[in-house]
């Protein structure tokens, strides 16, 4: 990915016209490479790239372009507040982290750690218990934020 954004991203409640031609030059790309996925680790680290703040944009102009609307939802950056650190998590959890952040499924988190979905799903569970995240795209963007 190429492309690189500096500038400020929202004014007041909406979302200025450079970042949403950004956002679609984002998702044009991913798009265009789609036949063979786009792990969650890219798709987080693309998300990133822009700073917004919380709340929803539909960007209607940009259906001619990408053949429907671009839908941005912006959510606060960081786990939700008390929520504990990767730093907390027993070494195979923050393994399970990783592979989660690198965009594999349960089946092939499993199979690459030789053990079955039915114990993936538990650390997964482990995971989001002891932080506090919401979800596995909240893990990914924690383990790329922190390192982990």
């Amino acid at each position: 990915m190429t492309n690189a954004y500096a500038g400020p991203a929202v004014s007041g409640d909406a979302v200025d016209s450079t970042t949403l031609g950004y956002l679609r030059a984002i998702v044009r790309e991913l798009q265009l490479s789609n036949d063979q996925g786009t792990s969650l680790t890219e798709v987080v680290k693309l998300a990133r790239q822009v700073h917004l703040q919380s709340g929803v944009t539909v960007d209607f102009a940009a259906t001619p372009e990408l053949g429907q609307p671009l839908l941005v939802v912006r959510v606060p950056v960081g786990p939700p507040p008390g929520a504990a650190s990767l730093q907390t998590l027993r070494p195979r959890e923050r393994e399970v982290a990783a592979l989660i952040a690198d965009g594999l499924s349960n089946k092939q988190i499993a199979r690459r750690l030789a053990i079955t979905v039915g114990t993936v799903k538990h650390y997964v569970h482990q995971i989001l218990e002891k932080t506090g995240l919401s979800g596995r795209v909240a893990v990914a963007n924690e383990v790329l934020r922190t390192g982990y």
